[in-house]
């Protein structure tokens, strides 16, 4: 990652007590996020999830919007809902 004068450089590292993303969880975050254009975004933590009429997943991720130089890097909350058949779509992004 490159370092910008004035703003964070998103590294996150994790406390030795947590558990790892699991690969569903990582690939329920990119499979929402397949089709998006304009944005690139990283899951960095698994927040948990809420059983609704299907469940919601929420994550900490990192957002890099694609526009010309410098490269604008965010912290933000995804969360994503999974319908009871099993269908993705995002429900909310917003900046932390």
């Amino acid at each position: 990652m490159e370092n910008h004068p004035g703003g964070w450089v998103i590294n996150p590292t994790v406390n030795m007590h947590m558990p790892e993303m699991s690969e569903s969880q990582i690939s329920m975050f990119e499979a929402a996020f397949r089709d998006m254009d304009g944005a690139g975004f990283t899951p960095l933590l698994y927040l948990g999830s809420q059983t609704v009429a299907g469940t919601l997943h929420a994550w900490i991720a990192q957002r890099r919007l694609i526009t010309s130089h410098p490269v604008h890097q965010t912290a933000v909350k995804v969360v994503i809902f999974e319908s009871l058949d099993k269908k993705l779509s995002i429900h909310s992004i917003s900046e932390i």
